[in-house]
């Protein structure tokens, strides 16, 4: 990315530095931004002093985020059911992954340095060759604006529960102290898993900045294709080049297309290598909201029942459409990568201006076929395949499982767990 950068291009430059501000404030990224040559590039703390201490002070927020986050997802603090049982481990299965997401983001972070630099310099490749001073469009702002809101909106039920107010009005210290460190630790990790979301965005972006680049490429060609016919000289050109030109304009366009032929190998990579590095993370993201997602629901169905179908409280299903909606996001985000990945074989390359020049068509026959060894996918675990066909799948799980937790509910399951739990323990006694 230019250091230089014209009026549209401000936005995206203070998007990228404010991001990096907000890693370096959560202590997710210890690296220095250098602005001082002509481009943008994170580079690693050179002392060993500061590594170490960095080292030391994220394995502290580890062991004291060990004793938090149980406050945010441990919904049932009683065993008097087995739905409670169920509960408890769906909750404690979460704060595992929640600590295991922490201490995966602290020790790769010079993998995250690596892969957060190849996206900035196919930024600055791809504004070169497109000629556009700015490559993201109203729709990258308006999805990240969503993606935003869906994140404070989950913030301001889980961080009260880090610190309730109940401490803060008796002015217990120590509980506050702690409740800070947490809301501090937490938001860390959700800045993690709104990257998740980011990269695919971007990785979408530069995909379809590269499709509509050589789509255009070719709408500019078609004079050059209509000058070979030989029905030519009876149509209306606007604009007629000599044979040599012709040529000409054939040549600098192949070289064009090698040059997108490497940019769309290098984003592959690099897309590839972000799933890589953060499939872990990726996996979090989805789980952590599917399950607090069923947590919610859990909360509702026994407040319902517990008030004798009486108004509850709705914020359990806020909670849900909040947690439904993060998950789709990711994964039309994802889909949205795959499908502008795929733009340049919808185009007629192999039709445009085809016998004219050998050399365009070994480009042209070079780049599909590169095209065609790089299709992309997004598998995350080996297990989940990220496209809009996963989305019927998740809630035909969620109505499964709101079908049997209502159904387990109405004919009394609670109440006869709870009435056969008693009497073993008058049995007991």
């Amino acid at each position: 990315m230019n250091a230089t950068a014209s009026g549209k291009d401000i936005w995206s430059r203070r998007l990228l530095i404010g991001l990096y501000r907000a890693a370096r404030w959560l202590s997710l990224l210890s690296c220095r931004l250098d602005v001082e040559r002509n481009h943008i590039e994170l580079k690693a703390p050179r002392q060993q002093c500061n590594r170490l201490l960095t080292i030391i002070w994220r394995s502290i927020l580890v062991n004291v985020y060990w004793t938090i986050i149980p406050d945010v997802f441990l919904r049932a603090h009683k065993t008097e059911s087995y739905a409670d049982v169920f509960a408890m481990l769906q909750s404690a299965s979460v704060i595992l992954f929640a600590v295991g997401s922490f201490i995966v983001q602290v020790c790769a972070e010079s993998r995250f340095i690596v892969i957060l630099n190849r996206y900035i310099a196919l930024y600055g490749r791809i504004c070169a060759l497109t000629q556009s001073p700015e490559l993201f469009p109203l729709k990258f702002s308006v999805f990240y604006a969503l993606k935003l809101l869906l994140t404070i909106g989950g913030c301001l039920y889980e961080l009260p529960q880090l610190l309730p107010m109940r401490h803060i009005l008796h002015g217990d210290v120590g509980h506050i102290l702690t409740g800070i460190i947490g809301i501090y630790m937490w938001m860390g990790t959700l800045f993690m898993l709104d990257a998740c979301f980011l990269g695919f965005l971007v990785s979408g972006v530069f995909y379809e900045q590269m499709g509509a680049h050589i789509g255009a490429m070719l709408l500019g060609m078609r004079s050059i294709d209509l000058m070979d016919d030989e029905t030519s000289q009876t149509k209306s050109l606007p604009q007629r080049y000599s044979h040599y030109r012709r040529m000409c304009l054939l040549c600098d366009r192949a070289d064009e297309l090698e040059a997108c032929g490497s940019i769309y190998s290098e984003l592959y990579q690099v897309t590839l290598s972000f799933r890589s590095i953060f499939q872990f993370q990726i996996f979090f993201y989805i789980y952590y909201n599917f399950i607090v997602l069923l947590l919610m629901l859990y909360e509702y169905i026994w407040n319902y029942l517990d008030d004798a179908h009486e108004a509850t409280d709705l914020v359990p299903l806020i909670m849900v459409a909040i947690k439904l909606g993060n998950i789709v996001l990711l994964i039309m985000c994802a889909d949205y990568t795959i499908k502008k990945s795929q733009l340049p074989q919808m185009m007629p390359l192999d039709i445009v201006c085809t016998d004219i020049d050998q050399r365009w068509d070994n480009s042209v026959d070079m780049f599909l076929s590169q095209l065609q060894t790089q299709q992309l996918e997004i598998k995350v675990m080996g297990i989940l395949q990220l496209n809009n066909e996963f989305i019927p799948t998740i809630l035909s799980a969620i109505i499964t499982y709101l079908f049997i937790l209502i159904q387990f509910g109405f004919t009394g399951g609670f109440d006869v767990v709870e009435e056969i739990a008693k009497r073993n323990l008058s049995a007991r006694n």
